[in-house]
C-alpha cells in the first residue's frame, strides 16, 4: 500500500469516526445492515439510512477519500470502497449496492459513460426515457438496461450479481452542481463587454474552475473537467465547446463558435505560451547565477564566463519575450475595447429604434399632444373658476352669520 493510499484510508477514518452515527453500535449496524431487506420491513428506517449514506458518499467524494482519488466528481464503486468503508465489529457495508442503486434511480448519482455520451440533459421531464432512446441508437439494448440499473427492477437477482451489476464509475450530481454553481457565480461578476473572459482553452478553463472551488484547494482530472464541461453546456447552457474552444454564452443567440471567438482564443492561448515561456526563461537565469556563483566559488572562471554569456543571452531573449507580451497583451485589450464599444453602439441603435417606434404611435403626434394639452389647461381653469366661486361663496355665509 502506497503512502498517499494510507493516507487516504487515515483522512476516511477519521472522518467517519467523527459522525455521531459512529458513537453508537446499534446505529452502525443498522446502517451497515441489508438496506434491501430493511427497505422492505422498515421503510422509515431505510429512508433515514439512504439519506445517512448518500451524505456520507458525497462527503466521501468531494474531499478526496477515495483510494483512487485521481478524479474530484466520480465516485468508483467497487471492492476498494467497500473495503474503505469496512468498520470494527460490523464489517463492511452489506447495503451499498442498495444505496448506489437508489441514489442512481433518483438522479443523485449517474453513471459515467452513460453521462458524458448522452445528449439529453439530466433536468429535462422524463430524461430517464430520453437517455434510454439515445444510448439504444449508439449502443445494445442490453448494455444501455445494464447501466440504467433497470434490468431486475423487482429485486430478484442476489446480493452478488446486484453488486456486479452496481459497480463501475458514477458522476456525483451534487458535487458537480456546487462547483458549477461557483463558476457560474464568479463568470457573473465578469463583465460581458469583455470578450476575452468568455474565452477558454481547457487548460485555462481547468484552472479557472480550480480557482472557483469554494475551498480553493480543488484539483480537476482531466476527466473532472470534461464532466465539468458537459454538465455546463448540456445541463445548465451557459457554454459551448467546439474542438479546444470554450465560451461561456448564456444567450441562445451567442451560443456558437464564432470567427471572433476563434482568433481570441489563439491570441489568448500565445499570450499563455508566452507567459510559460518568460517564467521558463527567469528559472534559467536564477539557475545560470547560481552556477556563477558556484563557478567562482570554486575559482573556475572559464565556465564562470561561459555561464555569465549564456544568461546575458537569456536576459536578451527574456526582453524580447517580455516585449511580445506587452504587444500581445495590448492588442487583446484593443480586441476587448472594440467589442465593448460595438456592443454599446448596438445598444443605442436599439434605444434609437425603440424611441423612434414609441413617438411614431398617433398619441403623441404634435397635434394630439397640443390638443390633450388645450383640454388639460381649459380644465384646469375651470377648476380654478369653480374653486374661486366656492371659496367666494363660503366667506360670504361667513358674513351673513356674523351680520345676524
Amino acid at each position: 500500500m502506497t503512502s498517499s493510499s494510507t493516507d487516504t484510508k487515515e483522512k476516511l477514518h477519521s472522518f467517519l469516526s467523527g459522525l455521531p452515527e459512529f458513537a453508537s453500535t446499534p446505529r452502525i449496524q443498522s446502517l451497515y445492515s441489508d438496506l434491501g431487506r430493511q427497505k422492505l420491513s422498515n421503510p422509515s428506517g431505510y429512508t433515514a439510512n439512504l439519506g445517512w449514506w448518500r451524505s456520507v458518499l458525497q462527503e466521501l467524494v468531494s474531499r478526496r477519500m477515495q483510494s483512487n482519488n485521481a478524479n474530484a466528481l466520480v465516485l468508483h464503486v467497487n471492492q476498494e470502497l467497500s473495503d474503505a468503508l469496512r468498520w470494527d465489529k460490523v464489517g463492511r457495508p452489506a447495503g451499498l449496492s442498495t444505496v448506489v442503486d437508489d441514489m442512481t434511480r433518483d438522479g443523485d448519482l449517474h453513471p459515467l459513460g452513460l453521462f458524458l455520451l448522452s445528449s439529453v440533459s439530466i433536468y429535462e421531464s422524463g430524461s430517464v426515457v430520453g437517455r434510454v432512446a439515445d444510448i439504444l441508437i449508439k449502443r445494445s439494448f442490453w448494455w444501455a438496461m445494464e447501466h440504467l440499473n433497470l434490468v431486475n427492477p423487482d429485486g430478484s437477482e442476489s446480493a452478488a450479481a446486484k453488486w456486479k451489476r452496481v459497480c463501475g464509475d458514477y458522476v456525483v450530481i451534487s458535487v458537480v452542481k456546487t462547483l458549477a454553481d461557483s463558476i457560474i457565480a464568479a463568470q457573473d461578476e465578469k463583465s460581458s463587454l469583455t470578450i476575452s473572459e468568455t474565452i477558454y482553452s481547457l487548460d485555462s478553463f481547468k484552472k479557472y474552475a480550480e480557482s472557483c472551488s469554494p475551498t480553493h484547494s480543488i484539483r480537476l482530472s482531466d476527466l473532472d473537467v470534461k464532466i465539468l464541461l458537459r454538465y455546463l453546456s448540456r445541463d445548465r447552457h451557459v457554454l459551448v465547446v467546439q474542438g479546444e474552444v470554450i465560451k461561456f454564452a448564456e444567450d441562445p443567440a451567442l451560443r456558437r463558435i464564432t470567427s471572433i471567438d476563434q482568433g481570441v482564443f489563439e491570441l489568448k492561448s500565445t499570450i499563455e505560451r508566452v507567459e510559460q515561456q518568460i517564467e521558463h526563461i527567469e528559472t534559467s537565469i536564477k539557475s545560470r547565477t547560481n552556477q556563477i556563483k558556484a563557478a567562482l566559488l570554486a575559482s573556475r572562471k572559464e565556465i564562470a564566463k561561459l555561464q555569465l554569456s549564456s544568461r546575458k543571452a537569456l536576459e536578451a531573449l527574456l526582453n524580447q519575450r517580455v516585449q511580445t507580451l506587452t504587444t500581445l497583451t495590448a492588442a487583446l485589450s484593443s480586441i476587448d475595447q472594440a467589442h465593448s464599444d460595438a456592443a454599446i453602439l448596438k445598444a443605442y441603435e436599439t434605444s434609437s429604434k425603440v424611441l423612434k417606434e414609441i413617438l411614431s404611435k398617433p398619441e403623441l403626434q404634435k397635434e394630439r399632444v397640443d390638443e390633450v394639452m388645450d383640454k388639460l389647461r381649459e380644465g384646469m381653469e375651470g377648476a380654478e373658476e369653480i374653486r374661486i366661486a366656492v371659496e367666494e361663496g363660503g366667506w360670504e355665509v361667513v358674513e351673513a352669520a356674523g351680520a345676524g
